[in-house]
């Protein structure tokens, strides 16, 4: 039977929000909630008011040895994995398969709540015709196995709770920013969520509806043009990292940082979730497909 909420969560600009939400399911703490664009965390449950935190999630590589390992924190998005999914990682310039088996709400060292995944090796890379899911690259990096910068970067995400967005380029592919900028151009407003409305400086309870495309590609094109003069000048906000011939970029960033128009964070985040950074050939590292 449906059950309604009293959702309560802080806005971008401290103030408190409460709304009413259904859900046929009953909630509990760590259970996650889509609302207004974006995934919530359910953090605390009391009765039918929910207090609400973005929803953000991290891997733990569970090894068969006993060690763990944990990944970066990470925006949680559609994509994101849950229980059964399944993906490798490097070892020793090889790939190895994992499957998360669990999930289980956790807090940070700032006490912030985050989904934490387990993930158990599963073997299945030593099959006879193996397809390879997948792949995590950030693990590689927070050992330290590719580069130190990139070790050094993901620790102090780690240190400060920091989300960490990582997006790719295929082995000698450049960025298609003239594709990039006549995907913005084209944009429409039901392609919006009202997330990435509010994050591109829209006002939904304030400005003129029909002000509101205007805003939202003014904000992405200037996204762009900082996003690609910062990859092709001194890299202030976004570093980039090599890996098995490929490109891989990474912006770090708070929940406040993803409307910050001069934030490289909120550039990579905005743009990514706009598509114009895949219309540009840029890929979630998590999609890519592992070079072996």
């Amino acid at each position: 039977m449906p059950v309604t909420y009293e959702l309560v969560h802080v806005s971008r600009s401290g103030r408190e929000r409460v709304h009413s939400y259904t859900s046929e399911e009953p909630l509990q703490p760590g259970s996650l909630v889509h609302y207004e664009g974006r995934h919530w965390l359910a953090e605390t449950v009391d009765g039918t008011r929910v207090t609400l935190k973005p929803a953000r999630y991290r891997l733990k590589l569970r090894h068969p040895d006993g060690r763990e390992e944990l990944g970066a924190l990470r925006r949680y998005r559609p994509d994101a994995p849950r229980v059964g999914h399944t993906f490798s990682t490097v070892e020793d310039g090889a790939p190895v398969s994992w499957q998360v088996a669990d999930e289980r709400l956790a807090q940070d060292d700032q006490g912030e709540p985050y989904l934490e995944l387990t993930a158990e090796r599963d073997y299945s890379e030593q099959e006879e015709s193996p397809t390879l899911p997948e792949h995590e690259l950030e693990h590689a990096f927070a050992r330290g196995d590719d580069a130190s910068a990139a070790a050094a970067t993901l620790a102090r995400a780690d240190e400060e709770g920091l989300y960490v967005e990582l997006v790719a380029l295929e082995p000698g592919e450049a960025p298609d920013w003239a594709e990039a900028e006549a995907y913005i151009d084209a944009l429409e407003l039901e392609e919006i969520d009202d997330d990435l409305l509010q994050r591109c400086g829209v006002d939904p309870n304030r400005d003129p509806r029909e002000s509101w495309l205007g805003t939202v590609k003014e904000r992405l094109g200037s996204d762009l043009v900082q996003f690609r003069a910062d990859l092709e000048g001194d890299r202030d906000e976004i570093e980039e990292w090599e890996f098995q011939d490929g490109r891989v970029f990474a912006a770090l960033g708070r929940y406040a940082d993803e409307a910050n128009p001069e934030s490289g964070h909120g550039w990579m985040t905005r743009l990514y979730d706009a598509s114009a950074l895949g219309a540009a050939g840029f890929s979630r590292v998590r999609k890519a497909e592992l070079q072996v």
